[in-house]
């Protein structure tokens, strides 16, 4: 093992390439949520899917930064592994573990890093640090970072019961090197925290906040569409679909908009029991798993 101490829950989604495991490690904060009992502890490693022998692990000292937990699940696109860093930051990695002579043991090499936090989310302007937890502090990258033709979208939130708090969603340049923050493509701070995945399709954004609302913007440039408002807590990501945009609510319910730039209501399905996961499209069939069913909606054939 390598020591992890993950805190409330361990809930990455591994991600598998050839014969690669990577899965990030949530490790994070104690009970006191002031105390990292794993400061040097990967939050990110590779490992063997066949023994699960470790292959390799950050060093880019996620853990002793951390703010709450690394949880983020990671994504991989040509010659590059993309994660988003409890600690606020979203990380480029050469997918394939290399040997560090410094260290001694194999490594995932670092490419980038990204803050995803604009300035004046981590501390005022005369350097006074924002608290964490409070609605104008900083917040980690807790949906999946995102990569779509040639770019990274990232997106940060907190712990719902953090309630709600400024937020921001961010697209990079992953061909560049070194510390990027401060120079993404673009910004869009328009939107509150969020733990959901942004959804990428025919040149738009849309991401789903936490506090219930929907927005969509130019996957190129950032320029807001539109924001729809469910009226509902949001932990699910969005599912783009047959040309819909498909979003799961806490208070039970699917909400259905026309994927695209102009916003239109298609229509509201109520499955009784809050939602937490994501909607699912296979086979011609939509999949809702709500606390107590599982659904699935399609035509009989």
């Amino acid at each position: 093992g390598v020591g992890v101490f993950p805190h409330n829950v361990s809930s990455c989604s591994p991600l598998i390439v050839g014969d690669i495991l990577y899965t990030a490690t949530s490790n994070g904060v104690d009970w006191s949520h002031t105390n990292i009992p794993g400061k040097f502890v990967p939050g990110l490693i590779a490992l063997d899917k066949n023994t699960g022998k470790l292959l390799g692990e950050e060093i880019s000292g996620v853990s002793e930064r951390v703010l709450h937990a690394s949880w983020s699940s990671p994504a991989h696109g040509k010659d590059i592994l993309v994660w988003g860093g409890g600690d606020g930051y979203a990380y480029g990695f050469e997918p394939k573990p290399v040997m560090d002579e410094d260290e001694g043991f194999p490594i995932l090499k670092e490419l980038w890093r990204y803050d995803g936090n604009p300035a004046g989310y981590r501390a005022k302007e005369d350097g006074t640090p924002i608290k964490y937890a409070t609605y104008k502090g900083p917040s980690e990258i807790i949906g999946t970072t995102v990569i779509h033709d040639g770019f990274v979208y990232a997106a940060i939130g907190q712990d719902p019961e953090h309630g709600d708090g400024i937020g921001c969603l961010s697209c990079i340049d992953p061909a560049k090197t070194g510390d990027l923050s401060g120079k993404a493509v673009w910004t869009y701070t328009e939107v509150g925290r969020t733990i959901s995945t942004p959804s990428v399709h025919d040149g738009l954004v849309y991401l789903a906040e936490y506090d219930g609302d929907v927005h969509c913007v130019d996957a190129k440039t950032g320029k807001p569409y539109w924001v729809h408002e469910t009226g509902s807590r949001i932990w699910a990501s969005t599912l783009v679909a047959d040309g819909k945009v498909w979003v799961a609510t806490e208070d039970g319910e699917v909400v259905i908009l026309a994927a695209g730039k102009e916003k239109k209501h298609l229509g509201t399905a109520d499955f009784g029991a809050p939602i937490y996961s994501s909607p699912v499209v296979a086979n011609d069939t939509v999949y809702v798993g709500t606390q107590t069913h599982l659904y699935a909606v399609g035509t009989t054939k």
